[in-house]
């Protein structure tokens, strides 16, 4: 037990690197920038979680009436649990078989479930702060809404330390045993993108076929029924994954006998589900990962000269670096899920939640509200595609991913400033598959109209060059070059979360000016002239910024 929990310690530090960077500021008095950033990014955060508690607030209004208020915690539930059980398939390929610290830690005397249950150690405290801002708002503002006591908070605590477990365990089981039969055959990488695409199509068919409306017209009699259960909406909306029906009854039961029933069950199923990983991975594990290595291993090592002139031959030179990001990002596995597949999931997930809870029902609300409020709908549609295009992370972990290989950016015979421009595009057109992915959501889900639909994607297109622009600036003020596997240069790197902070806050510092302004009796065609033309200037000064900024930093830059 000390064994593995000195491994499990060392896995955390090596994660997180809280102490070299403790030491760096306060030590060597360096990256003092880093504590401003972050300060920064918790501003560029409060509007996005102040219009989140809002929400909130305003479905209890709306449920309590009809004492389906419970359902506000299934959603936070169900959204957690969901994004763990589809975008944890990342950190599980890149943490379990991708770390380069294994090489280290195979031939020492540790047992493969020490390793692996040493990964998911890592992982599964990467999932408690990436469900934070989802599940935390809506536990602590139900909590004070409904005056819950010391049960409800006390068992709150109980489901949130379990909450990652069961999605978390069913992927690294899917992925264990993916990698056992990946590791017979040859093509190793094409299979591994290959088999993740197929287990997220599997489990978002499941989420569709599960959540299927029947299509019929409604009983009134069932309405009646459903509204006057206390848990029908619960019922409902869980039915995708039963633990976050166990989970909402065992918090808004508290102390009593149903209450510690449903906690009962809720964390017996995840010590059970975790104990069969445990058993598959002693099994398992070590055989999905020998060979591994031989995917990289038969590549040829190129020497300078040959590098440069393959990379520029003194002609087209953005083209050429933007075809060695797209091949960076083609031949990683880590990277192709992460940045495209993460682009087009999104919207497909999207549309299938909503046919699930009734397409029809979702486009005569769209309607009337595309009648009532055309500015909200056109700058809500906006956002969304800005979201499903800007949001994945690629360009604020550009520099990031080419890890110890940067200096070939700094030797070869391209400027930095033709480099920052082929980034961008590469970055640029992630951002144009996520836009047109959420368009066709956009366009089957809701049925804009044309007008609607092309002014916001106007606003989406125009807003994506400032915040590919702003994500690049933030990765190349301070790349993280040093990285054991290649999830840390995307999921676990501290500038695609500061990215992230700064994108919400920017959208959110939009829609309170335009809120503002709607308020304040502006037309609605003064207000999309206006939202355009800061948007416009944002675009221009993030673009010019970035490409002045790039030729300081590529001679600062020390690899």
């Amino acid at each position: 037990m000390s064994r593995l929990r000195s491994l499990v310690r060392a896995s955390l530090k090596a994660n997180f690197g809280l102490a070299v960077l403790s030491h760096r500021l306060f030590k060597e008095k360096k990256d003092i920038w880093i504590a401003a950033v972050v300060v920064l990014a918790g501003i560029g955060l409060f509007p996005t979680l102040y219009g989140y508690i809002r929400l909130i607030k305003g479905l209890y209004g709306v449920l309590k009436p009809l004492g389906q208020e419970q359902a506000i915690l299934t959603f936070s539930l169900l959204a957690g649990q969901f994004l763990i059980l589809l975008f944890g398939l990342y950190y599980v390929v890149s943490a379990f078989y991708f770390s380069k610290d294994l090489e280290m830690l195979i031939p020492l005397p540790l047992k493969p479930v020490e390793v692996m249950l040493s990964k998911f150690t890592v992982i599964l405290v990467n999932e408690y702060v990436s469900i934070l801002v989802i599940v935390a708002p809506a536990f602590i503002t139900f909590g004070i809404l409904a005056e819950s006591g010391v049960s409800y908070w006390t068992n709150a605590i109980l489901v949130y330390a379990f909450l990652p477990v069961i999605p978390l365990a069913i992927v690294s089981l899917l992925v264990v045993s993916m990698m056992r039969v990946v590791n017979l055959t040859r093509k190793k990488d094409l299979l591994i993108i290959v088999g993740s695409l197929v287990l997220i199509a599997a489990a978002l068919s499941v989420q569709f076929f599960i959540n299927k409306s029947p299509g019929s017209e409604p009983d009134p009699q069932a309405m009646v029924k459903f509204f006057t259960s206390p848990d029908s909406l619960v019922r409902r909306v869980g039915a995708s994954f039963p633990p976050s029906i166990w989970a909402t009854k065992a918090l808004a039961g508290g102390f009593s006998g149903p209450g510690l029933l449903n906690l009962l069950v809720f964390v017996g199923m995840s010590v059970a589900v975790f104990c069969g990983l445990l058993v598959v991975a002693e099994k398992l594990f070590y055989r999905g990962l020998i060979g591994i290595r031989e995917i990289s291993g038969q590549r040829k090592i190129l020497s300078t000269t040959r590098m440069s002139q393959m990379v520029s031959s003194g002609r087209r030179p953005v083209r050429a670096i933007f075809r060695r990001e797209w091949r960076i990002m083609n031949r990683t596995p880590v990277f192709l899920l992460n940045g495209v597949l993460t682009a087009i999931l999104l919207p497909v997930i999207f549309i299938i939640m909503a046919k699930a809870g009734g397409g029809d029902e979702t486009f005569v609300l769209m309607r009337g509200l595309s009648a009532a409020k055309p500015l909200y709908v056109i700058l809500a549609a906006a956002a969304f595609l800005i979201i499903c295009g800007c949001l994945s992370g690629t360009s604020s972990s550009t520099f990031s991913r080419e890890g110890s290989q940067f200096w070939m950016s700094k030797v070869i015979p391209v400027t930095p400033r033709e480099q920052a421009m082929a980034k961008f595009l590469h970055s640029y057109v992630i951002a144009l598959l996520g836009i047109g992915a959420g368009s066709a959501a956009l366009l089957a889900v809701f049925r804009l109209k044309v007008s609607f639909f092309l002014a916001a994607l106007v606003f989406a297109l125009t807003g994506a060059v400032a915040l590919t622009a702003i994500g690049m600036i933030i990765d190349l003020a301070r790349p993280l070059l040093k990285w054991t596997n290649p999830q840390k240069a995307i999921k676990q790197n501290l500038n695609v979360l500061f990215a992230l902070f700064a994108d919400l806050g920017i959208l959110a510092i939009i829609g309170f000016f335009v809120n503002f302004l709607a308020k304040s009796g502006v037309s609605a065609s003064v207000i999309l002239f206006i939202a355009f033309t800061a948007v416009l200037l944002l675009s221009g000064f993030s673009y010019l910024l970035l490409l002045r900024m790039v030729d300081r930093r590529y001679r600062e830059i020390e690899v």
